[in-house]
């Protein structure tokens, strides 16, 4: 089996054209409110991309795409560190890790919570969009009150639906 070929600015170029035509139908239905690109490769090479959904748990989700040597990688902030019941925070994510898919929960920078997974490169297209966006988006909803009330307890206060 060959690697994946290498991704450049071209593929970069693709992934944006993409996302462009995908991200219309969900700006049109207002659960998209922003897709934002960087405007130049960062330092080793990498392609990025913030889109901003409307939440109904968490106000907004944020999903990062990271154009990188071979595979797109994406990446939902949950929740900052837990700040109380740790364990039952950790014990909690890992058995919902079981259900996840195509994300799967991880510790990020200074312990935040996130969702992350990544796709080969030549894979990316309209319907792998659509099941990234919407995991990310379903699975935040449904974690993130969870863990809020075990691990924030004393600060997060639950938000009320009109």
């Amino acid at each position: 089996m060959s690697p994946a070929p290498i991704a450049d600015a071209d593929a970069a170029v693709t992934l944006a054209a993409l996302l462009d035509e995908w991200s219309q139908p969900w700006f049109d239905g207002g659960t998209l409110v922003a897709l934002e690109a960087a405007e130049s490769a960062d330092r080793i090479g990498h392609f990025h991309w913030l889109l901003r959904f409307k939440g109904d748990e968490k106000e907004f989700v944020t999903l990062w795409l990271t154009l990188r040597q071979r595979t797109v990688f994406i990446e939902v902030q949950v929740m900052p560190a837990p700040e109380e019941n740790v364990e039952a925070v950790y014990r909690f994510l890992l058995a919902k890790n079981a259900a996840l898919h195509p994300l799967h929960a991880a510790l990020g920078p200074e312990d935040a919570v996130y969702l992350v997974g990544r796709v080969p490169v030549g894979e990316v297209n309209l319907e792998v969009l659509d099941e990234l966006a919407g995991a990310a988006v379903h699975y935040v909803d449904q974690i993130f009150p969870t863990a809020m009330e075990l691990g924030m307890g004393s600060f997060y206060r639950r938000r009320r639906r009109n």
